[in-house]
């Protein structure tokens, strides 16, 4: 299940209401402040549980993947073996 939070901002009765509301069907209270409705959103994302370390982005802005969610791209990667590499050298930026 995805999860896009956002805080909506209305009108009602002349003052300004902020509410959360996440893809998943979430919604937060009206609120009377901005700052209010984000500790709402942080709530929600601080109880997701949380993504084995294996699954993880390792470049979110990249791939486009949010900190609480499943990265498609790194998760299906094999974990590079580092057994006999340490005296292979990387080239120019090598500083042995």
């Amino acid at each position: 299940m995805r999860h896009r939070p956002k805080i909506t901002r209305r009108v009602e009765d002349g003052e300004k209401v902020y509410r959360f509301t996440c893809a998943c069907g979430l919604e937060g209270v009206e609120r009377a402040s901005r700052k209010m409705a984000a500790a709402d959103q942080a709530d929600h994302l601080a109880s997701l549980p949380k993504i084995p370390a294996d699954q993880q982005c390792r470049d979110p802005q990249r791939h486009r993947t949010r900190w609480w969610e499943r990265c498609p791209v790194c998760a299906d990667q094999l974990p590079l073996p580092l057994e006999g590499l340490e005296g292979v050298c990387c080239g120019d930026r090598c500083r042995a």
